[in-house]
């Protein structure tokens, strides 16, 4: 199935995800040390997680509707010559996809668990912080409960690389409030099976993250 191999390449994607959020780490580091005009911080994050979802599911007997959930996770910036900055995270992210089907009287919840590293660019006035960038979505494998109570593959609702864009403020150089949505404008194939005597259902998932978030900065 199409969202098979879409899981080996998330490992090729984290690698260099990661490798990234070590060049960045290292630069901390290094600014750390005293070179000028460099600054970091670290801090942790945590909010609710709105998905914006669209389902095609047309040919199909499915009613799907995404829930809010919450997210959590690691904040770094390393500011740059007093306006630009740099701020890789790593974020986990959970929430429910209600689903029913009246016609086969199957009702369950698919649960998504997610971990991404964004990696964005912000432009900083002041207290306020314009941020863009890419997201490296490094695990991804939304599961439900058939009839028989076996945990079945839905398949990834993300691409393995998407974008995201949003406004945050930083408060008494420690509290830091963010705002951002998050999408890869690309339609993600699923896959629906009840049980061995069903033949699985298939429909296209297009995802928009909306997250809104708190921090603490050290």
């Amino acid at each position: 199935m199409a969202f098979v191999s879409q899981k080996f390449t998330i490992f090729g994607i984290m690698k260099r995800s990661l490798l990234i959020l070590i060049a960045a780490i290292v630069l901390g580091g290094i600014a750390q040390a005293g070179v000028p005009g460099v600054r970091t911080e670290f801090g942790v994050v945590a909010g609710v997680n709105h998905p914006i979802a669209k389902f095609d599911t047309t040919g199909t007997s499915v009613a799907l509707k995404a829930n809010t959930g919450f997210t959590a996770g690691v904040h770094m910036g390393l500011r740059i010559v007093g306006i630009f900055g740099l701020q890789p995270e790593i974020l986990y992210s959970f929430n429910k996809i209600a689903l029913t089907d009246e016609k086969q009287n199957f009702a369950t919840d698919i649960r998504c668990n997610t971990l991404q590293i964004p990696v964005l660019v912000s432009l900083r006035v002041g207290l306020v912080r314009f941020n863009v960038g890419p997201v490296f979505n490094v695990m991804d494998n939304p599961t439900y409960l058939d009839r028989n109570q076996e945990k079945v593959l839905f398949g990834p609702v993300n691409p393995t690389v998407s974008y995201a864009a949003g406004v945050s403020v930083c408060l008494f150089d420690k509290l830091l409030v963010d705002a951002r949505v998050s999408s890869g404008f690309k339609a993600m194939e699923n896959c629906i099976s009840y049980d061995a005597k069903i033949e699985g259902q298939y429909i296209k998932t297009t995802m928009i993250n909306a997250q809104l978030k708190v921090g603490i900065l050290f």
